[in-house]
């Protein structure tokens, strides 16, 4: 978005970016890590959110059946974050996306308890309402534009994107990469968009929910979403890319002690190690104590 001030000015808001291409990005000098913008306002103001979460550990629930299964009130005892509507099935405390923004629910979007972490082009972009709403003692089910935009909502934090995938400056790019523009070999993912946001964030464990990597027409999500032939090809085709840049990955991340650990051990995505999900839980808060018997006489 470029400021009202310069929108008479052309040539200035042409060059009023963040990154030098639109599928390229460059990578940052290690000096710059925790003081570039990464994270925007709806009228491009910076938000400091970098490392906000120093060292902490995150739970990331994607959109797999395998996250039915999950107890779900373990998983109010951490911090989670969703990928598009799998926030339909967990009211998580952060929720990912890249797609047309009128593709999920709007009382996610309305929710202020919910970060929502979009690209910065999508904060002008209409919204779907789909809520069903208790009107005079009777249950209305709504289904029509609504007359919000992303940028009115609640808790909203625009992203910049690139799209061309390179796994030696993934961590360290100016931009937040989900995978290859077509020109590149095609494959993008909300999925890469969310690692790298947890990574700027200063989460250094991630746990994988409902992280499958496997679909048919018949077994689709954890929530309510019809899947063609067609969708079910392009996303198999999206995880068999995301497995060999998960790997290329990994070593990078364990460099920089940004731990990845798959809860599903069914999954396909063998690139990460499996653990437990009662175990990852207990590792998630184990510094934290019996925090529910603590004393607080004569503190």
């Amino acid at each position: 978005m470029v400021p009202r001030s310069l929108a008479k000015d052309h040539k200035d808001a042409a060059k009023l970016r963040h990154g030098y291409e639109v599928h390229e990005a460059r990578e940052l000098l290690p000096v710059w890590g925790n003081c570039y913008p990464f994270f925007f306002t709806r009228e491009s103001a910076t938000l400091h959110l970098a490392d906000m979460a120093r060292g902490g550990a995150a739970f990331l629930i994607a959109g797999g059946p395998s996250f039915r299964d999950v107890p779900k009130e373990l998983l109010r005892r951490v911090w989670s974050m969703t990928l598009n509507n799998a926030v339909s099935s967990f009211r998580s405390n952060a929720n990912c996306i890249v797609d047309s923004p009128s593709n999920f629910s709007m009382s996610m979007w309305l929710d202020p308890l919910i970060m929502k972490m979009v690209p910065v082009a999508h904060f002008e972009k209409p919204l779907w309402d789909n809520r069903r709403l208790l009107v005079d003692g009777e249950w209305v089910q709504k289904w029509e534009q609504a007359n919000l935009k992303v940028g009115d909502c609640p808790n909203v934090v625009g992203y910049r994107r690139n799209e061309k995938f390179h796994a030696p400056r993934w961590l360290y790019e100016e931009t937040i990469n989900w995978g290859n523009h077509s020109k590149y070999g095609g494959g993008r993912s909300v999925m890469l968009a969310a690692m790298r946001i947890l990574f700027l964030l200063g989460f250094r464990r991630v746990y994988l929910l409902g992280v499958d990597f496997e679909m048919t027409a018949e077994q689709g999500y954890h929530f309510t979403e019809d899947r063609s032939r067609g969708s079910v090809r392009g996303n198999m085709s999206t995880y068999t890319k995301l497995q060999g840049w998960f790997k290329e990955l990994q070593p990078h991340f364990l460099k920089e002690r940004f731990v990845v650990k798959n809860c599903n051990p069914k999954s396909k995505l063998t690139a990460f190690p499996f653990v437990p999900f009662e175990e990852a839980i207990a590792e998630a808060t184990a510094h934290l104590g019996d925090y529910e018997h603590e004393r607080t006489q004569g503190m």
